[in-house]
């Protein structure tokens, strides 16, 4: 028997290889029709970009739900290959096509069970009464009712296109009935015609460490990943074989044109830092060593200790190639705040004398139930000790923040993040962390950076809207709000929420749609708990809304940001022959652009570009492109580029073998950058 593990890789495997042969196909599905005031359906169409047809038979999926308009025969003749028809069950057309009532006793739907992922638990918070169906010949079931087995979901080939039957409508928000709606429209021939590039992963390494890197990169190229923040405190100090493997990883990212961020997580350092150096353990209230669930908190406030953790951390930032730093959570890990002592920090040693010479009092009386100064009788002295504890954490993002720019040398061109949790949309993390994201963004004056911010678990259970409420409130306290980014942090919730505990499925690609329109960047919290059925549809949902039209083999695209769209073979845009294309997606940078087939592929194309495409040209052998990039960036070409300008300036950039192609690096900020073809080629990065 393949153990569990290997049958996830097969999965995979197969999900990839569908992914793949899908955009090879003859056509992306660009519109759909629905024959009643459909508002789930309108949420998961929306959800990946496609528009609602002005007429019924020019559209590619028609959903058949209430009571239908249209007749059998005219239903046959719209049916054509790459075109999806979704018929509800209640609808009179459903008969039809063989899906007829069984006669059975009507069975009440609360739990449902998805043959696309049975492990997957699903309950509707509407429980739904449904008469048993009876499926044609040729029909499979991908979901049914846990218990009595009535059919909700099913494909059958026709002979021209295929069919969806859903035993009802899937509510309102797209994902209250059917969670892995987008998978059962895949089965059934789905592509989604647009995808991107701009996804941000976290990555601990501690939970990978027996797989295969190249097999990891893939899958993270394939769900849209443009950056990994990788867990730097598993790798803090040298290792001969930890170290090796952390190349082979950051070298299999660049080959699929992924950037590579040192994931810091301070006050915790690492394992080993931690017994080491127990004179810098941080304090709770209570004076015991601050080990708070996984983090094991350092005092960074006292010198002899700081100076260790930036030499640990220098020498991190000097032995990989990294292309940013993340500084992340640095905040004091108290989310009950004073209402537990045992969690409430700092109370080390440093900082209680950095208090008191201020404020002329020990801070750790206000939780000495026989002092004076308990916290119960001295709020002015606790709301003091409250404006401490913000202003330090911002005096650390600070020193920080200065500290990784003076190893300029070592970290040109990197990007730098702060992630910190939110306290705009929940203040309580204001007071319980001492997290001051406005006292942070004010250092945008000073640094640039890019603003993080994290999905606090107070909010999970609420819907996809809430990031364009956390994006309005950040707009008021940002001098540059195109440097923020969201994180959605993907775990089971604590919360009664329906129909699935951990977001999954179009519930996952509704907040990453949602969080795409309302930030610059989303981030994904973390990248080993996406589950395998969620893959493919990731990279499509990271888009704000695109419009794009379709005439025959011409399409009419318009995107606020640049895009990728599903292609087969040359491709000419506004006119010209395209180069920036790899074998499935032509990448158009932001704009109106008409996209059509082409005779033939300039010789040199440029696959894939990390930061943003503002124009491209290739005449003569030449290839110039016009770009914009945060930090440093990674083009991959179909062949080895050999001279190369940026800015007129004729420069010489090591060429190294991509997974398919050859890349380079390329600075950070704006450039027009000339290349043409033939050059050596390095090992690795």
């Amino acid at each position: 028997m393949p153990s569990p593990a290997s049958l996830r890789a097969l999965r995979l495997a197969g999900i990839l290889l569908l992914c793949a042969s899908l955009s090879r196909a003859a056509g992306a599905q660009f519109s759909y029709a629905a024959s009643c005031d459909a508002p789930g359906w309108e949420a998961v169409f929306d959800t990946f970009s496609l528009s609602r047809a002005a007429e019924p038979t020019r559209a590619d999926i028609r959903v058949l739900c209430g009571p239908a308009q249209g007749s059998r025969a005219e239903i046959d003749a719209w049916l054509a290959p790459g075109r999806i028809l979704v018929v509800e069950g209640g609808n009179p057309l459903a008969a039809s096509f063989g899906f007829v009532p069984s006669g059975a006793t009507p069975v009440r739907v609360r739990n449902g069970k998805d043959h696309l992922a049975e492990e997957l638990l699903i309950v509707w918070e509407k429980p739904v009464e449904i008469v048993p169906t009876r499926m044609p010949p040729g029909a499979r079931v991908l979901m049914e009712e846990r218990w009595s087995g009535a059919p909700l979901l099913a494909v059958l080939p026709l002979a021209r296109g295929n069919l969806l039957w859903v035993a009802t409508e899937p509510g309102e928000r797209g994902f209250d009935r059917f969670p892995l709606l987008a998978n059962a429209l895949a089965e059934a021939g789905f592509h989604a015609p647009f995808r991107s590039r701009t996804l941000w992963a976290f990555f601990d390494s501690a939970y990978r460490q027996r797989v295969d890197l190249d097999y990891l990169a893939a899958r993270w190229e394939r769900f849209g990943v443009a950056g990994l923040h990788v867990s730097a405190w598993q790798h803090w100090e040298p290792d001969r074989d930890k170290d090796a493997w952390l190349r082979r990883l950051i070298e299999a990212c660049h080959r699929r044109g992924i950037l590579v961020y040192a994931w810091f997580e301070f006050p915790h350092v690492s394992e080993k830092f931690w017994a080491d150096h127990p004179e810098c353990r941080e304090q709770t209230a209570l004076l015991q060593d601050a080990h708070l669930d996984w983090r094991k908190l350092i005092d960074l406030s006292n010198a002899e200790c700081g100076a260790k953790v930036k030499q640990g951390a220098a020498s991190l930032l000097r032995r990989f190639s990294w292309d940013g730093v993340n500084l992340a959570e640095i905040y004091y890990e108290s989310l009950e705040g004073t209402q537990n002592p045992a969690r409430f920090t700092p109370m080390s040693a440093s900082i209680r004398k950095q208090f008191a010479e201020d404020a002329g009092f020990d801070p750790a009386e206000l939780f000495s139930p026989a002092s004076p100064r308990h916290l119960a009788r001295n709020p002015a002295g606790l709301e003091r000790f409250l404006a401490f504890r913000r202003k330090r954490i911002g005096q650390l993002h600070e020193e920080w923040l200065a500290f990784v720019e003076s190893l300029q040398s070592t970290v040109r061109d990197r990007r730098l993040v702060i992630t910190q949790i939110d306290d705009q949309f929940d203040p309580s993390v204001r007071a319980n962390l001492a997290a001051d994201s406005g006292a942070i963004l004010a250092l945008m004056y000073q640094h640039s950076f890019t603003f993080l911010v994290e999905d606090p678990a107070t909010i999970w259970h609420l819907g996809p809207a809430r990031y364009t409420e956390i994006a309005r409130a950040y707009a008021k306290v940002t001098p540059y709000p195109e440097r923020l980014a969201v994180d959605i942090n993907i775990f089971p919730r604590y919360q009664d929420v329906y129909p699935t505990k951990r977001q999954t499925g179009i519930e996952l690609y509704r907040l990453v749609h949602a969080a795409a329109r309302a930030f610059p960047r989303v981030a994904l919290y973390f990248e080993h708990v996406l589950a395998t059925e969620d893959l493919p549809f990731l990279a499509a949902a990271a888009l704000p809304e695109v419009k794009a039209y379709r005439e025959g083999e011409r399409v009419t695209v318009e995107s606020a940001r640049p895009v990728g769209i599903a292609w087969n073979g040359p491709a000419q845009v506004n006119g010209s022959a395209w180069a920036a294309r790899d074998d499935e997606t032509v990448w158009l940078p932001a704009g109106k652009h008409l996209l059509e087939p082409g005779r033939e592929d300039p010789l040199l194309r440029l696959r894939y570009f990390s930061g943003e495409l503002r124009r491209v040209h290739s005449a003569a052998g030449r290839l110039t492109f016009h770009y914009h990039a945060e930090a440093r960036a990674i083009a991959i070409f179909n062949e080895a580029p050999g001279k190369l300008w940026i800015d007129d300036l004729q420069i010489a950039a090591p060429v190294y073998q991509a997974a398919s192609g050859y890349y380079l690096f390329l600075p950070a900020g704006e450039h027009l950058v000339t290349v043409e073809a033939g050059a050596s080629v390095h090992p690795g990065s």
